[in-house]
């Protein structure tokens, strides 16, 4: 009974942390309320400066003035537990088929569908009177913050079901982080019977930081033991610039209320991180002091190395001795070569050598090893070499904006209602973006003078399954709405997360002029 008893203490420390980490994930928010409560069904709908982004060819199919007074987004979601997932595992046994709380881990791991534990942010705050649109064309200014981080698959794969003899795991961590700053001019025209726009961005890079794997990392179990060397890189940069484009058709509204559309988001938009940015010389002395040892100059990086060193039921009981599973920490500097590099012994043993030919030297700062499971911490100053070998500034590197593509239509029944739907992919998986196709349906109910009622249904994308729903108020020019929608389901009890909106647009409708 005491050993069945601490069994279910462990598998409930581990569902705990398992949710506990994936629990806290942010959905990608939708550019306005309207569109949250139409659940992304908004290619052909978008109206004056709201367009941006979405498809700019509605400017000049819509010709409205608007001016942004407040938008608010939030999102919560993760990729696995819901409220009837988390009731089927609470108490449940992962180990005794024959307890009648008995859960299968196999479905449990399975909750996940392969992705491992995500945390993924994604922020979008178009800043109040800077966003506006007149007839056909807008200026737009939209601050975006992207990240991206977790732990993969292989880690879950480990903690539930360990590492069988003979057999390696990937532990590949890949995370991101990105805050730009985009101003956007915005144009659309009537070309015959379609409507065409188009965006130009400039985009400043005000933030970056990024951890890659080098080489494949793992963890193998064989008759020694497990071992597993996990090597990663930690980037960050302050200040790029770049630019992007968006472009987009929309046809004039048939007769019988069709309209459709299609359009572009972020084509060719790079950030380029020059390292020796005005924005880092603004902030170097706030962000060395805020950073503390993680503080990088340009062209650093951080070098973590997780050791894991034969270890064994009897040898991970030992606290003393060599560590036996550690990482280690310490600033590093890319080099091509060797020759001409004057190399102490201390260099020597922190040299690291990657498999095509180059290398990255230790350039100064602190090394720190950390025991997970003994006493046998070490600190110690790295000497000084950033000012010798550094390259400094001459190294920039760049990042790619999310790419989307829309497909859209919609039908307008005059003074009752107005049906749409869209298709979207994103063309990769960072940053919010997905390149599984996501495909919706939302229908607005405009027959109730100066009121608006949304619903919204999706499948696909991040979220795989949404329903949504939203309201409109409409008091003279100004526009109210307020969305809101379930990710991951399409209940409240099957839902994994939500997403909240809610926008006051001033918004005036001019009659159309000849082209």
């Amino acid at each position: 009974m005491a050993e069945k008893k601490i069994q279910m203490i462990n598998n409930k420390i581990t569902i705990f942390t398992i949710f506990l980490l994936s629990s806290i994930i942010f959905g990608q928010p939708h550019h306005d309320a309207r569109m949250l409560g139409l659940n992304g069904s908004y290619t052909t709908l978008a109206q004056g400066y709201q367009s941006i982004g979405v498809n700019p060819a509605n400017l000049a199919a819509y010709n409205y003035r608007s001016f942004n007074l407040l938008n608010l987004s939030l999102g919560l979601s993760n990729n696995a537990f819901s409220i009837t997932n988390y009731n089927a595992i609470n108490g449940a046994n992962l180990e005794d088929t024959l307890s009648f709380n008995y859960y299968p881990k196999s479905q449990f791991y399975d909750m996940f569908g392969g992705e491992g534990i995500r945390l993924m942010q994604s922020i979008e705050l178009p800043l109040p009177i800077l966003n506006f649109s007149t007839r056909r064309f807008a200026l737009t200014s939209n601050f975006s913050s992207n990240l991206d981080m977790g732990l993969p698959n292989g880690l879950l794969d480990l903690l539930l079901f360990g590492n069988p003899i003979g057999s390696s795991i990937s532990i590949n961590l890949e995370q991101n982080s990105i805050t730009t700053q985009d101003i956007g001019l915005s144009y659309g025209h009537l070309f015959n019977q379609f409507y065409v726009g188009f965006t130009l961005k400039y985009i400043l890079g005000l933030f970056y930081m990024g951890m890659e794997s080098i080489d494949t990392p793992f963890i193998t179990t064989d008759s020694t033991g497990i071992t597993g060397q996990n090597q990663y890189l930690i980037q960050q940069a302050i200040g790029g610039s770049g630019t992007g484009l968006d472009i987009g058709i929309t046809t004039q509204e048939s007769k019988a209320g069709y309209r459709f559309g299609l359009s572009i988001i972020n084509l060719f938009g790079t950030v380029k991180w020059t390292q020796e940015h005005f924005l880092r010389k603004r902030l170097e002395k706030t962000l060395k002091n805020s950073a503390g040892d993680f503080y990088l100059r340009p062209n650093e990086f951080m070098y973590v190395n997780m050791v894991m060193d034969s270890v064994t039921g009897m040898s991970f009981s030992k606290t003393s001795g060599d560590p036996l599973i550690y990482y280690e920490m310490y600033k590093v500097i890319p080099l091509e070569k060797l020759s001409g590099i004057t190399m102490t012994n201390q260099d020597s043993a922190l040299l690291v050598t990657l498999a095509d030919g180059t290398y990255y030297f230790p350039s100064g700062g602190e090394y720190k090893i950390t025991d997970l499971i003994g006493d046998g911490d070490t600190t110690y100053t790295v000497a000084e070499n950033y000012a010798n070998y550094s390259t400094g500034g001459d190294n920039p590197f760049q990042t790619r904006q999310p790419m989307y593509l829309r497909l859209g239509m919609s039908r307008k029944w005059e003074e009752q209602a107005i049906v749409a739907a869209d298709l979207v992919t994103g063309f990769s998986n960072n940053y919010g973006s997905s390149t599984t196709w996501r495909a919706s349906i939302g229908v607005e109910i405009i027959r109730f003078k100066g009121q608006f009622l949304r619903l919204g249904y999706a499948i696909g994308g991040i979220t795989k399954k949404s329903m949504s729903l939203g309201y409109g108020k409409k008091l003279g020019p100004l526009h109210l709405d307020i969305g809101m929608a379930f990710n991951g389901g399409f209940s409240i009890e099957t839902a994994k997360g939500f997403d909240i909106a809610m926008g006051l647009v001033w918004q005036l409708r001019k009659p159309k002029k000849e082209d």
